[in-house]
């Protein structure tokens, strides 16, 4: 029997944690490119759950702390989350963007509306 090329040590690219920290990343990273100056400084890192600090509309999904100007997602809620009307890949990735996006805008003290004017108004 051989064993596989890689090893065994390799982390799977396929896992939960690697998915989610791929899609919520680039949600940052767009958002930091688009708003340097309001998300200067700011830090947005994952968690597995909750620990019960910081303050949020939904302290399941996410926390924020703006006097150490940070914002914790919570990578185990989110993925485990209900509700969604379709249940597969692409719904649950845009769930996952949907709580950074909503972090973001409640740091900064906006709408979704007033943070991209234009995005929403087909709906």
């Amino acid at each position: 029997m051989r064993s596989s090329i890689t090893g065994p040590g390799l982390p799977d690219p396929g896992s939960r944690f690697a998915r989610f920290e791929a899609d919520a990343r680039g949600v940052v990273e767009m958002l930091q490119a688009l708003f340097p100056e309001e998300l200067e400084g700011v830090q947005i890192g994952f968690q597995t759950a909750p620990s019960g600090t910081g303050e949020s509309q939904f302290p399941l999904l996410y926390s924020i702390d703006r006097a150490s100007q940070t914002i914790i997602l919570y990578r185990m809620p989110i993925q485990r989350a209900r509700g969604l009307h379709i249940d597969d890949d692409e719904h649950r990735r845009y769930f996952v963007e949907h709580c950074v996006y909503r972090s973001v805008c409640e740091y900064l003290g906006k709408e979704p509306w007033e943070l991209l004017p234009g995005r929403f108004d087909h709906y």
